[in-house]
């Protein structure tokens, strides 16, 4: 069986669930049902991450509870 990932927009989310409810489990199946974070997200992500921890905190806010 081959995997595949896909991005699937909302508007047509429950059209392809309906699609696949057409298939056995054996023939088709969402493995996991995620929200998709793209490789220049993580890199951007990890760049925010990595000038927090060193000492450049210019763009968050503090908040205490």
């Amino acid at each position: 069986m081959k995997t595949i990932t896909i991005k699937i927009e909302d508007t047509i989310y429950d059209k392809f669930k309906w699609l696949l409810s057409h298939f056995t489990k054996d023939e088709a199946y969402i493995v996991e049902d995620f929200d998709y974070i793209s490789k220049e997200d993580i890199h951007k992500l990890e760049k925010i991450s990595n000038e927090y921890k060193n000492g450049n905190r210019n763009d968050f806010e503090e908040y205490s509870l």
